[in-house]
C-alpha cells in the first residue's frame, strides 16, 4: 500500500476531501434496472467474485480484500475521487443515503444482501472508505461441515436443537461469521412456523414461505426512529413462532429475553463476544440498558431460562472459521449462571492456541438430550 503522508490530492475536487457526489440519473438507476449486477466500476471484479468476503476501500488507492479468510491487497485504482465517489453513490442508492460533511456515515445493503458501510471526511482524511461484507449465498450447515467449521456431529445436534426448538445465542469477535452461521441455521426451520427476523442492515435472506423482515430506522428530518427494540415489540403481536435478531446490541435484549421466555422457543440471535461466559455478560449489560430497574440476580435467571444454547465462533490466523465451543446454560447457582461445555474444539498442536489444526470434543448433558427426546428428536445420531 502507499504510504498516505506522500500522497498528493490529484483531484482539483477534492480541497475538502470530500468531493463531489455526482446525481445518478444519467446512469439510469444501475440498481433497479434488469441488470443481474449493478455497474459499481472498478470494484465489479471484486463483487463478482464469489470467494470475496470483504472489500475494503481505504481510500484512493489502497483497496483489499478478503479471500478465502486471507487478506489480499489489490492493484485496484482509482484515478480520482470523484470516481470514487461515483462508486459510493451507487452503492448507497439502495438505502436513499447519501454522504455529507453533515453526515459522514451511511449504512447500506446491496441487492444480494451484502453490507455497505461508508465513512467519509471529516472523519476520513483521504476521502471516502468502503467496507462490504458479502455473504455466502444459501451457505449451508453441510457446507460448514466440509469447510471444517464444525465436524457432523456438531452439525446433527445443531439442527436437533433447531428442530426441538431450543433458543440460541450465536456469540463471536468481528467476522467471524456468526451471521452467515445463523442464516444455516434460520435455513432449518420447519416451513410451516412463522419467523419474524429484525435488523438494522438486511442479512437475513427470505428463505422461509412464512417469514416477515423487518429493518430499523434511524432518526433523520421529519422522521422518528424506528429501533430494534420496536420491532421487537410489535412482533410479538404478529403471532410469531420465533424471533430472529439479527445482532442484540442495545436495550433491545431484554425484550428479546422475555420474548424467549413467554413461549417463542426456537429463537435466536447473535451477540458480539469472545466466548461463552463473555457473551452472558454483555447480554446482562445490554439487559440493564433497558430502564427496567431489576437486580442483576434477577436479570441472570431470565438469561438462564431462556437462552439453553451458546454458539461461540472464532477466527484463526489462517483465515479458518470454526465453531469452538457449544454451551448450554444449565441455570443459576448462588445468582451466578452455570454453564455447561457441550461441545469443544481442541488444537492438536500442543502450545499453539491460534492453530486451526484440531478436534472437537463433546459432551451433551443429559437436560438437553431429555428436552429433545420430549420433542421425538436425536440430540446425536
Amino acid at each position: 500500500m502507499e504510504p498516505r503522508g506522500k500522497r498528493e490530492q490529484d483531484d482539483e475536487k477534492t480541497d475538502s476531501g470530500m468531493g463531489a457526489f455526482p446525481p445518478l440519473s444519467t446512469q439510469s438507476n444501475a440498481l433497479s434496472n434488469n441488470r443481474p449486477v449493478p455497474d459499481f466500476g472498478l470494484l465489479n471484479s471484486v463483487l463478482q467474485d464469489a470467494e470475496v468476503t470483504e472489500i475494503m476501500v481505504n481510500d484512493l488507492r489502497n483497496i483489499a480484500i478478503e479471500k478465502r479468510g486471507q487478506i489480499i491487497v489489490t492493484p485496484i485504482r482509482f484515478k480520482t475521487l470523484y470516481e470514487l465517489n461515483r462508486v459510493v453513490s451507487l452503492l448507497l442508492e439502495p438505502s436513499g443515503k447519501v454522504l455529507s460533511a453533515d453526515q459522514p456515515f451511511a449504512v447500506s445493503s446491496l441487492p444480494d444482501g451484502s453490507r455497505v458501510h461508508v465513512a467519509g471526511p471529516p472523519v476520513t482524511e483521504f476521502g471516502p472508505c468502503i467496507t462490504i461484507r458479502r455473504f455466502p449465498k444459501r451457505y449451508s450447515i453441510e457446507n460448514f461441515v466440509t469447510n471444517g467449521t464444525l465436524d457432523a456431529r456438531m452439525a446433527h445436534f445443531l439442527s436437533a436443537c433447531v428442530a426441538g426448538r431450543q433458543n440460541i445465542l450465536i456469540s463471536g469477535g468481528t467476522g467471524t461469521g456468526k451471521t452467515t452461521i445463523l442464516n444455516s441455521l434460520i435455513a432449518l426451520i420447519p416451513p410451516h412456523e412463522r419467523v419474524i427476523t429484525i435488523e438494522d442492515t438486511a442479512e437475513i435472506p427470505l428463505i422461509l414461505p412464512n417469514q416477515v423482515k423487518m429493518m430499523t430506522r434511524a432518526k433523520s428530518a421529519g422522521t422518528e426512529a424506528i429501533t430494534a427494540r420496536d420491532l421487537v415489540a410489535n412482533s410479538l403481536r404478529m403471532r410469531p413462532d420465533r424471533i430472529i435478531v439479527g445482532e442484540c446490541r442495545g436495550s433491545e435484549a431484554m425484550d428479546m429475553i422475555q420474548a424467549m421466555n413467554t413461549g417463542h422457543q426456537g429463537s435466536m440471535t447473535t451477540i458480539h463476544a469472545n466466548s461463552p461466559r463473555d457473551a452472558l455478560f454483555r447480554l446482562e449489560t445490554l439487559m440493564m440498558t433497558s430502564g427496567l430497574d431489576l437486580p442483576l440476580g434477577a436479570i441472570r435467571r431470565q438469561i438462564a431460562s431462556a437462552v439453553q444454547l451458546i454458539v461461540q465462533i472464532r477466527r484463526f490466523r489462517s483465515g479458518a472459521r470454526k465453531i469452538i465451543s457449544i454451551q448450554e446454560v444449565t441455570g443459576t447457582e448462588q445468582d451466578t449462571l452455570l454453564l455447561q461445555e457441550v461441545f469443544l474444539f481442541e488444537s492438536t498442536q500442543a502450545g499453539d492456541s491460534h492453530s486451526d489444526l484440531g478436534n472437537f470434543r463433546f459432551n451433551v448433558s443429559a437436560k438437553v438430550i431429555e428436552a429433545l427426546k420430549m420433542q421425538g428428536i436425536k440430540a446425536l445420531p
